[in-house]
């Protein structure tokens, strides 16, 4: 049997220095993966492992332990090759008569998987229709140039189709404070008067002439945020009034404090249908939710 197994990047560690009287013996076997895998590879601060399975590998007095990584953006499931006493950790893929087995027993990665219940969607604008097949809930935010790009890309799909995609909007600015922030304050402040006058600013943030002016001082782009609205007939009181008493700026910080809680890291970030993508994602891609 030995002819016909091969490694690669095979990492074989002794652990004899665990901690294995903290464990019971198959305890001990998952735990000697774990920590193994931690302090041999190079994984992002933050992420999470998680054991899923213990079962008998195809190496001689070996477990298969299969792992899941949780990154922010996806999970990785993993296999590593433990021996029964708990002391010999194999990390590297297996591969028998030129099939890699480690690869086949792990299985691909996914993108991480979201409770839509948690995303408070109904606090957020929204557009499109109540019983669509495809619900996309992106985190951005008015000086992002990608997220710009990416409105553009779902505004065009959504047109196609109009009865099949549902978008909700939730602010993202990183930081509570500056001009992002600002930015941000201000469309939630306006969401207080509705979900259409939220979607006109929006729609004007996210122009070549709406980013010139978002980049202006404070007052500037309030002052345009007021003209806007007046001359959609909108009740800009509600607007000024909203920014006044900290209603938008809770507005803000609640979707910030749900993005932290996802580990959201950057934007856009998207989750749809409960996949959490981060950056952009193409036509073709949204378009497997709906079956095309």
């Amino acid at each position: 049997m030995a002819k016909n197994i091969f490694w690669t990047g095979m990492l074989i560690v002794f652990a004899l220095t665990l901690p294995v009287y903290a464990y019971t013996q198959e305890d001990m076997i998952v735990r000697a993966a774990i920590d193994t895998f931690k302090s041999q590879v190079r994984l992002p601060q933050g992420t999470e492992i998680k054991f899923l399975e213990k079962k008998e590998s195809p190496i001689l007095d070996f477990y298969s332990i299969k792992l899941l990584l949780v990154f922010p953006d996806k999970e990785v499931p993993a296999v590593i090759y433990v021996d029964k006493k708990g002391e010999k950790v194999i990390i590297g893929n297996l591969f028998i008569k030129g099939e890699n087995v480690t690869m086949k027993e792990a299985g691909p990665p996914r993108p991480r998987k979201i409770d839509m219940g948690i995303l408070e969607m109904e606090k957020s604008p929204s557009l499109g229709n109540k019983g669509a097949k495809v619900t996309i809930v992106e985190f951005s935010n008015f000086q992002c140039p990608y997220c710009m790009d990416s409105w553009s890309k779902l505004m065009e799909l959504m047109k196609r189709y109009p009865k099949d995609f549902k978008y909700i909007f939730k602010h993202f600015p990183f930081q509570p404070q500056g001009k992002t922030f600002e930015l941000s304050e201000m469309a939630a402040a306006v969401q207080e008067i509705s979900n259409e006058a939220f979607w006109v600013i929006h729609d004007f943030f996210f122009t070549d002439e709406g980013q010139n002016i978002a980049s202006l001082e404070k007052d500037v782009v309030k002052q345009k945020v007021v003209q806007i609205l007046k001359g959609k007939g909108y009740d800009v009181r509600i607007f000024q009034s909203a920014l006044e008493t900290g209603k938008a700026k809770k507005r803000v910080l609640d979707d910030i404090a749900v993005g932290n809680k996802l580990r959201v890291t950057s934007t856009p970030t998207k989750i749809v249908n409960g996949d959490l993508i981060v950056g952009s994602i193409s036509d073709i891609v949204l378009e497997r939710y709906l079956g095309k």
